[in-house]
């Protein structure tokens, strides 16, 4: 048989306290609680005073007072973009920077900025700005200024073939600039920045091709003037390398029969008829080996020997 238990006023009243207590004491662990991610930081607030009683920097748990209220900073590295998509109208988290080139021609400067928090120094970062809107105060406009500054001192051309030597000088100056704002007192770091595009207006661009284009046409014409020179000129030297050839073959044979004529004179003696005979012998065999036909033709002036090409 079961027994029922009857609580006294008081002992109720007790229990009802311990779990009163012990429901508070949930709370305020979930108040003194707190956690901070990767790449962040917590900034303590004491709203009672006013004041920044400190920072912590993540990952972790950290513990703080009830009262007390935490605001988190990512300090790693963000990006700042500044472009606009002509096609779709898309933008950036600023649009493109229009700038006026040397030669007053207007751009477009697409660009990327890389940068991050000085985890060290955000306490006296979030004091000057309690809204955390530093790039919207800063960093963007100081970077527009910047890349105007410096657009301007180029022309439109120039701007096509210095743009490496332009971001180069867009980091530079920028990161120059972030440098003198005491209100950031040295606690953005400036990681990098990407020079994405300088669109040039429609007109200019198409100037710039059909002149591109044209001096293409230039360079291939100069190419076959050059070619048609060099062929001409070895065509030249081929023919004079061959008359010099065939005259110099001639020299040699006309040479070579004089010194026969010689020779022939030496052993004989100096009976020149009989030394043309045998002459005239020898250039018969010679034209029989070719297999040509001879002809002799004979006249009061003296004979002839014409060798006649067979044919069939």
């Amino acid at each position: 048989m079961s027994k029922v238990y009857y609580l006294k006023p008081r002992g109720i009243k007790v229990i009802s306290i311990l779990i009163t207590l012990l429901i508070v004491s949930v709370v305020l662990v979930g108040l003194m609680v707190e956690s901070v991610g990767v790449g962040e930081v917590a900034v303590i607030i004491d709203p009672i005073t006013g004041n920044i009683v400190g920072s912590v920097m993540g990952p972790r748990y950290f513990i703080k007072m009830p009262w007390q209220t935490v605001d988190k900073i990512y300090v790693a590295i963000k990006t700042l973009d500044m472009w606009t998509d002509r096609t779709t109208g898309e933008r950036g988290d600023y649009p493109a920077v229009t700038s006026l080139t040397k030669d007053g021609l207007e751009v477009d400067v697409d660009i990327t900025l890389r940068w991050r928090i000085d985890a060290g120094k955000v306490i006296q970062l979030y004091r000057n700005y309690p809204g955390k809107d530093w790039v919207d105060k800063t960093l963007a406009p100081r970077l527009r200024k910047v890349i105007r500054d410096i657009i301007s001192n180029y022309t439109a051309v120039e701007t096509i073939e210095k743009r490496t030597e332009i971001a180069n000088l867009i980091l530079e100056k920028f990161t120059e600039t972030l440098t003198k704002e005491k209100s950031l007192g040295n606690s953005i770091i400036v990681e990098g920045i990407d020079l994405r595009n300088i669109d040039l207006p429609e007109r200019f661009r198409n100037a710039i091709e059909e002149k591109l284009t044209q001096q293409q046409l230039m360079i291939a014409a100069s190419y076959n003037r050059s070619r048609i020179l060099v062929l001409a000129n070895a065509t030249a030297e081929a023919a004079i390398l061959k008359a010099l050839g065939e005259a110099k073959a001639k020299i040699i044979a006309a040479n070579a029969t004089a010194n026969a004529l010689e020779m022939i004179i030496s052993v004989i003696g100096e009976n020149t008829t009989a030394a043309q005979t045998y002459l005239t012998f020898l250039m018969l065999r010679d034209i029989a080996q070719t297999g040509q036909n001879i002809y002799i033709i004979i006249g009061n002036t003296g004979s002839y020997i014409l060798p006649i090409e067979r044919k069939g």
